[in-house]
């Protein structure tokens, strides 16, 4: 599908010191999970839940950094989870993993402040990728359905109308890198720009097509063919 970026403000957030929850019921995915993310991240903490209701318990109680959670949970729905983790002043980073995958869900997600989706149908490498890049404080959507314009146009107020010759051919190729997932600073090295100069260009787009921060700008592209 696609991968996102992180909005400005976001900052990077070093594993080492990362306290990590996952929730997910299936007993053979989750001991998987859990084992490839101590190995490959090396957290200051890790603990993997098999219930909604458990795992929301430790996230209301302890700060926790990163959340995995499965939205098909037999207990609790894991949107609550996020709802009631996100309403918290420490917000945790989300991913989203799930088999329940439909065209309208990435917008869904976005709106509940989700920063990672993977279907589980997808190779492991796919939940590192968007671990990877959730830590740097970005974006990570993969799932095998595409995103369904529909969908996403319920959520796309102002921009829903602003067609993509408004502009420059340099904005759009930004735009284009924004909705690939890539960071200002690796768009500032592929279109040998300064990280700055690719701030700015991203501010004017956002702008322009009236959206006040990067999820709205990835829907837009999304939408409008630019993802």
């Amino acid at each position: 599908m696609t991968a996102t970026p992180p909005p400005a403000k976001s900052a990077n957030l070093s594993p080492g010191t990362a306290h990590f929850a996952l929730i997910e019921d299936e007993v053979l995915l989750r001991d998987l999970l859990a084992t490839t993310l101590r190995q490959h991240f090396k957290p200051a903490a890790l603990h993997a839940f098999g219930t909604g209701r458990d795992g929301l318990k430790h996230c209301l109680a302890h700060p926790v950094n990163v959340l995995l959670v499965d939205l098909g949970l037999p207990d609790i729905d894991g949107r609550e989870i996020i709802r009631q983790t996100r309403a918290r002043d420490h917000k945790p980073r989300v991913v989203v993993l799930t088999g329940q995958v439909d065209g309208t869900l990435p917008a869904e997600l976005i709106a509940l402040g989700v920063a990672g989706f993977v279907d589980k149908a997808a190779p492991l490498e796919h939940a590192v990728r968007a671990v990877e890049r959730v830590l740097a404080g970005g974006m990570y959507f993969f799932a095998g359905v595409a995103p369904n314009a529909s969908g996403l146009a319920l959520r796309a107020t102002a921009a829903r109308s602003v067609s993509p010759a408004l502009l420059t051919a340099r904005e759009r190729d930004v735009a284009r890198l924004v909705a690939g997932g890539l960071s200002s600073k690796e768009i500032a090295s592929q279109l040998t720009l300064s990280t700055r100069t690719v701030e700015n260009y991203r501010a004017h787009i956002m702008q322009k097509i009236g959206v006040r921060d990067t999820a709205g700008l990835v829907r837009w592209c999304l939408e409008n063919g630019l993802g």
